[in-house]
């Protein structure tokens, strides 16, 4: 597997409306939302300076899209949580709020499910951040923001994130220190 950034792809690519006919390959019937941001927002958030988005290619079967990552820069406001836990992530247990690196998409292709795990993307994206990010910003705390609902608690756990708190919209963050 070959990950490249989007950014990358479109610089390399005259035609923005190949990059988007590429991108539109990648099927995701699990979660519509996750197809739909690659579809459709991964690029305008990509010339924004919103978020950055990684795609996973098949480097032997024609750069075929297995699956991708976005992340993007965060604050979070603490809302019940531990002076020693906000002294863990800070370094200041009154702090209000957190700067993080959050993992705003995570999907893998339908036609690499049983072939490619999400443990696997996830995997590509954690280490992204720890050679990117971490490298040049010091920034340490990984999060992701989901729905309530167990396979996504049992994903998240199973791969060494801890959970933070409920945000405002209902989904759960969690983090991990990387």
């Amino acid at each position: 597997m070959e990950v490249t950034s989007l950014s990358s792809l479109l610089e390399a690519t005259e035609e923005e409306g190949r990059v988007y006919k590429y991108l539109s390959s990648f099927v995701c019937s699990k979660n519509k939302d996750v197809e739909l941001f690659l579809h459709k927002k991964a690029i305008e958030n990509e010339k924004r300076n919103f978020s950055r988005t990684s795609i996973i290619m098949d480097e032997t079967n024609n750069h075929e899209i297995v699956g991708y990552f976005t992340l993007l820069i965060k604050n979070f406001d603490f809302t019940n949580v531990s002076g020693g836990l906000r002294q863990k992530l800070t370094g200041n247990k009154r702090a209000t709020a957190f700067i993080t690196i959050l993992i705003g998409q995570l999907g893998r292709s339908d036609s690499y499910k049983g072939k490619v795990s999400g443990k696997q993307i996830l995997d590509l994206a954690l280490e992204h951040c720890k050679n990117h990010i971490k490298a040049y910003a010091a920034l340490k705390v990984v999060c992701v923001e989901f729905e309530d609902i167990a396979p996504l608690h049992k994903f998240y756990e199973e791969n060494e994130f801890k959970t933070l708190q409920k945000n405002e919209n209902g989904l759960i963050i969690s983090y991990t220190i990387i």
